[in-house]
């Protein structure tokens, strides 16, 4: 057995569809095995607001222009 977390996808997906709406983001890319659940937009008061409410703090990252945060286990990173 690895040192991975365990988590329920099926709750952790739950939790956060009460906070988030999936079709703000172009792309949702769920890694089971980390555990991570990745949400990818383009950046607007809507998607900014989702991080805001869910506690995540982005960061302007000027190598790929992008905003990125995480809380260990939800990443969000949003683009022009």
């Amino acid at each position: 057995m690895s040192d991975t977390k365990t988590f329920d996808l099926v709750k952790e997906l739950a939790m956060l569809s009460k906070t988030v709406n999936f079709s703000d983001f172009y792309n949702i890319d769920i890694r089971p095995n980390k555990p991570e659940i990745r949400l990818q937009g383009t950046f607007s008061y809507t998607t900014a607001k989702v991080a805001r409410n869910l506690g995540i703090q982005l960061e302007f990252d000027n190598e790929t222009v992008m905003l990125r945060g995480n809380d260990g286990i939800i990443y969000i990173t949003l683009t022009e």
